[in-house]
């Protein structure tokens, strides 16, 4: 979504930060999913059907890869992996929308017009989101401790990654703007305002 409103705007900057921000966002979620289940080690639910144990060997007699993949429970990596995207997309569709700002003032008259609809389209991840992470607890692959962290790891790689290279699309102004990383000074921040059509001042300190 992001590459096709950046090939319609025919913006390199909107593809580029697109691309970075949703690799960041799910490059620093999948680090730290492994690196914790791998460092907790805590059983699936499901983790005596992987083990198929045997009393009279007193051992697992299941596939080594089951019995392995049982005990990386915590957290939940389809939950952080679905927030990590998601939550970016959603941040980014409340930014090109003002769906989470309710103090600007409102857009022409279009199919957005309606608060609520866009206030609904951004949420639309975000219910997706939740319903991967519960299917994990309703097929018994998860405790919801591991469900609730991994998805709060997703929702907050994805934040930092999100603000990196767009606004707080909580702004009443320029928060569908992609940041400008690489610049020399005001002047050129100006420049970038005026390049996608933004009149009027703008308090630069507070968009970049």
């Amino acid at each position: 979504m992001m590459a096709a409103v950046g090939l319609k705007r025919r913006s390199f900057m909107d593809i580029h930060h697109g691309t970075l921000a949703l690799a960041s966002s799910r490059g620093l979620t999948a680090f730290v999913t492994e690196f914790v289940k791998h460092l907790v080690g805590r059983l699936r639910p499901d983790f005596m059907s992987r083990c198929q144990w045997d009393a009279v060997a007193t051992a697992c007699t299941g596939k080594l890869s089951a019995i392995e993949e049982g005990r990386k429970s915590f957290p939940s990596g389809h939950s952080s992996t679905a927030f990590s995207g998601m939550m970016l997309l959603s941040l980014w569709i409340a930014g090109q929308t003002g769906a989470w700002c309710f103090t600007g003032p409102p857009p022409a008259m279009s199919v957005l017009s309606s608060h609520m609809l866009r206030f609904f389209l951004a949420m639309l991840p975000l219910i997706w989101a939740t319903w991967v992470a519960i299917s994990r607890l309703e097929d018994y692959r998860h405790h919801k401790e591991d469900i609730i962290v991994g998805s709060l790891l997703g929702i907050g790689f994805a934040t930092i990654s999100y603000l990196m290279y767009w606004p707080s699309p909580l702004l009443a102004e320029g928060a569908h703007l992609p940041r400008m990383l690489y610049h020399d000074d005001g002047r050129r921040e100006q420049d970038h305002f005026q390049l996608y059509g933004v009149e009027g001042d703008i308090d630069i300190d507070n968009t970049t």
